[in-house]
């Protein structure tokens, strides 16, 4: 009976540790991963900040397109750069007045009206058309400054064209449109004296602009006039005369010319003369364009 009861207490110890063992319990001690051992990082852990990142190079800006009011996209040869034949040009960057206006209200293509369709020498490139010919009436700009003439012009070299030619938005023969020309600056208008195709305008600190070729008999100013900028002169015409005193009619468009101090270096003593507008009537025809 004893050897009963002490084989029971033996049976039942032991299947209270085998329930035991199959209970939950504490969660072991973690073993310390120590330096050769390190522990995988927690993945929600930020990255680690770079001291000294690589600079990031700046954005590349869009290329910007100005297009005018009948949504053609405005572009211009290199100043100097004339038509083969034509002439030396003048490679004269310089943007003479940064603030002026265009001369003409609406959209305008600057080119030669000698060496294009409708010119007199306009067969030296195969241009045989007349002045209403399409291609006269599109982009590119091109430069006329120092066209070949016969005229002495300090610029150019053995002479030549002392303006730069602008043809209003439409052919007027054909379209029988107006377009005005307007005072670029605030100043005041001189009216022909020596020349019966030109008006000039000149500006408190002296700069002298003149705009031939306008309607002379319907002008929208009169001698002595002060102007502000924008106002209506004339409308583009074709009025021209020679040497004679005679009418010869030239191709429709403004003739612009820019008089300023100029010295080519240092050194040499500034003359007042005929400079090239150019690149000064890119800037302001692309002020234009960006003006709603």
């Amino acid at each position: 009976m004893m050897e009963y009861a002490k084989n029971t207490l033996i049976a039942l110890f032991l299947s209270l540790g085998l329930i035991a063992c199959d209970q939950p319990g504490e969660a072991p001690t973690p073993i310390d991963p120590g330096p050769d051992n390190p522990a995988d990082p927690d993945p929600t852990d930020p990255e680690p900040i770079d001291p000294n990142p690589d600079p990031q190079p700046d954005p590349v800006p869009e290329e910007e397109y100005l297009d005018d009011e009948e949504g053609r996209i405005f572009s211009y040869v290199p100043v100097g750069d004339l038509l083969p034949n034509s002439g030396p040009g003048h490679q004269d960057t310089t943007i003479y007045r940064p603030d002026i206006m265009f001369p003409l209200e609406e959209a305008a293509f600057l080119n030669s009206q000698v060496y294009r369709h409708g010119g007199y020498q306009g067969s030296v490139n195969g241009m045989n058309g007349g002045q209403c010919h399409s291609s006269n009436y599109e982009y590119p700009w091109q430069d006329t400054f120092c066209e070949s003439r016969s005229r002495s012009q300090i610029m150019c070299p053995n002479g030549g064209h002392e303006g730069v030619d602008i043809r209003p938005a439409t052919c007027i023969p054909q379209s029988g449109a107006e377009h005005w020309a307007i005072a670029v600056e605030d100043g005041r208008i001189i009216a022909p004296a020596s020349s019966r195709y030109t008006v000039r305008l000149q500006t408190e600190d002296g700069t002298l602009y003149r705009y031939l070729h306008l309607k002379m008999d319907a002008l929208a100013v009169s001698d002595g006039e002060y102007v502000t900028k924008g106002q209506r002169i004339g409308r583009v015409s074709n009025d021209f005369f020679n040497s004679s005193g005679d009418p010869v009619p030239t191709t429709y468009h403004l003739h612009f010319e820019m008089y300023q101090n100029y010295a080519p270096d240092a050194e040499t003593d500034p003359v007042f003369d005929q400079v090239n507008p150019y690149m000064t009537l890119v800037s302001a025809y692309e002020r234009k364009l960006r003006t709603p």
